[in-house]
């Protein structure tokens, strides 16, 4: 799978640290996302509002990706995880809504 991104996005991915940290390890970012899918599996009939979903679906994201590395700032966390939810809202979506008509 293929993900196209605007030069806007790209020049932001090349701005800021937290940005550039996902450009750099995209490798692991598409292994967290895939772990995540593995364990939100059974939340998708578990959670009736998608907001909510969508918000637990990154921070587990985001606790795979930084389980250990500690040099993140606040403002650096919150960059990173909405740079994340624009890159990966389409899957998180189809993620959800597919598995909810399976419930």
């Amino acid at each position: 799978m293929k993900y196209i991104i605007t030069e806007e996005q790209y020049n932001k991915v090349i701005s800021q640290k937290s940005l550039f940290w996902i450009k750099r390890r995209y490798d692991l970012v598409k292994a967290a996302l895939k772990e995540t899918f593995e364990m939100m599996y059974t939340d998708v009939c578990r959670i009736d509002d998608y907001e909510k979903f969508e918000l637990k679906f990154f921070s587990v994201m985001m606790e795979e990706l930084l389980y250990d590395d500690e040099n993140f700032n606040y403002s650096d966390y919150d960059a990173m995880r909405n740079i994340l939810q624009d890159l990966f809202y389409v899957e998180c979506t189809e993620f959800y809504f597919n598995g909810r008509e399976l419930c």
